[in-house]
């Protein structure tokens, strides 16, 4: 349980999907197209260009079935649609920050302020987009207290970073919080914070498959893409 850090071994795959202009090439300046729209006041959804990949193929397409589904773009007599299947392989080992098996939120921020990873602050945010938006701060004291061990009132505690999410309706939260640690503005935060310790990315899970985040593609091996019917 908790938080580690793990390195991604040379030879290891990795699959991503993309619904329309698959990458040719890796670079820094490339965004899926999907999100070219999808900003707000605190920039891009991925602002710091990062690349977000599955080590399940079935999960990437699955996956991409939801987005298809979800953005109302599957064909309307409901034969099958085609996607981009993307794979790459490390070309060399990968030091990355593992919140795979974190157990819960709670356990995800006292981990993370163990680790010394300060997103506690003003400009770090819970959460984007037509829902009310809280700053990490406002549970920094309850964090510090559960991570010092102080047992008078964790209970308390622990209510007070589940609150910071009380509006939020879409079952797990763990998921989505880890991946809004590099949405929009708190991407560049979170990446240096990690990138001060030697990380070059970090791993979580979204699905019954991990989700890597790499910030920098050197270490990928060119883009294989192929059509896929799902």
């Amino acid at each position: 349980m908790g938080i580690n850090a793990k390195t991604i071994k040379f030879g290891t795959i990795l699959y991503r999907y993309d619904i329309v202009s698959p990458p040719y090439d890796w670079n820094d300046e490339y965004k899926s197209p999907i999100y070219n729209n999808y900003q707000n006041d605190n920039g891009p959804k991925n602002a710091i260009g990062a690349f977000f990949f599955y080590d399940d193929k079935a999960t990437a397409i699955d996956v991409a079935r939801n987005v298809l589904k979800q953005n109302e773009r599957k064909k309307e007599d409901n034969q099958n649609t085609d996607i981009w299947l993307t794979t790459t392989n490390i070309l060399e080992d990968i030091y990355m920050l593992d919140l795979s098996s974190c157990s819960d939120i709670v356990d995800l921020y006292v981990g993370l302020w163990k680790e010394k990873i300060d997103i506690f602050r003003k400009d770090f945010y819970n959460r984007f987009g037509d829902h009310p938006i809280k700053t990490l701060s406002q549970i920094k004291k309850d964090v510090q207290h559960i991570a010092a061990d102080n047992g008078k009132n964790i209970c308390e505690y622990k209510c007070n970073i589940y609150n910071l999410y009380d509006t939020f309706e879409d079952g797990n939260i763990l998921p989505y919080a880890c991946q809004v640690l590099t949405d929009f503005s708190n991407g560049g935060i979170f990446k240096e914070l990690l990138k001060k310790k030697g990380y070059e990315g970090y791993i979580f899970r979204e699905t019954d498959a991990n989700t890597f985040c790499i910030f920098h593609p050197n270490k990928l091996s060119k883009p294989q893409c192929n059509m896929c019917e799902i």
